[in-house]
C-alpha cells in the first residue's frame, strides 16, 4: 500500500512538472521564431536555443525520475 504525498511532496513534484512544462513551451516557441528567420546566421542560434531547451527538458525528466525514487518519495508510486 502507497502513502499518501505530503503537501510539500505535492508542491515538489508540481514544481518540477511545471518547469519540464515550461522547457516545452519554450521549444514551441523557439520553433514559431525559426519560421520567421531567414537569415541563415540567425536560423543557427534559434536552432541552437531549441536544442539547449530540448537538453534541460531532458535533464528536468531525468532529475524528477530521481528524485521519485529518492528516499522521501519511495512509499509513493
Amino acid at each position: 500500500m502507497t502513502s499518501p504525498l505530503t503537501s510539500k511532496q505535492e508542491k515538489l513534484l508540481t514544481l518540477f512538472k511545471t518547469a519540464i512544462e515550461e522547457e516545452g513551451k519554450a521549444q514551441k516557441l523557439y520553433t514559431e521564431a525559426l519560421n520567421l528567420c531567414e537569415e541563415a546566421s540567425l536560423r543557427r542560434i534559434v536552432e541552437s536555443l531549441i536544442e539547449e531547451e530540448k537538453k534541460h527538458e531532458e535533464i528536468l525528466l531525468k532529475k524528477y525520475g530521481e528524485l521519485r525514487r529518492t528516499d522521501e518519495f519511495k512509499d509513493i508510486a
